[in-house]
């Protein structure tokens, strides 16, 4: 790991994801759908794990789900494991393959937010809390994925 390639990521992600995890547990919600509120912190981390690679997409989601784990309910340390799990498995497809068509980010983030949500909801249930799988799939996991995937067309060429 050379630390010189990391000095944008760094620098960006240390004033970047601060700011987002304020907006997402405390903005975002105003810009729900039916109930269903973006993950603007887990597609702006599949972005960067996408056009940057590996090292940098690890490095974003771990600060990123530090930065959420302060301001959510959830037991600290769901938003960073599923985050980091998340940005390592999307980051293995980074690529120009991956930078160039146009339909890869959306299907990636939404495949991205189900894995996420899915993890949360393992480290929910392992933590004794109730969850019904089913029922957070139908009203929770596949309308945020939808959401989320449609919203990444915007933010991608970000």
């Amino acid at each position: 790991m050379n630390l010189k390639r990391f000095h944008p990521a760094i620098f960006t992600a240390l004033w970047l994801l601060p700011v987002l995890a304020i907006f997402q547990t405390s903005v975002a919600d105003r810009f729900a759908i039916n109930g269903v509120i973006p993950g603007i912190m887990l597609v702006v981390i599949v972005n960067w794990g996408i056009l940057r690679g590996t090292d940098e997409g690890m490095l974003w989601a771990l600060l990123g789900g530090l930065c959420l784990d302060v301001f959510t309910s959830w037991p600290f340390g769901t938003n960073t494991v599923a985050l980091v799990i998340v940005a390592s498995v999307v980051s293995l497809g980074q690529g120009t393959f991956m930078r160039t068509h146009v339909l890869l980010p959306p299907v990636t983030v939404f495949a991205a937010t189900v894995l996420f949500y899915l993890i949360a909801l393992f480290i929910l249930a392992s933590t004794q809390h109730s969850v019904d799988f089913l029922q957070a799939l139908q009203t929770a996991v596949i309308p945020a994925a939808l959401y989320n995937g449609a919203l990444n067309v915007l933010i991608f060429p970000l």
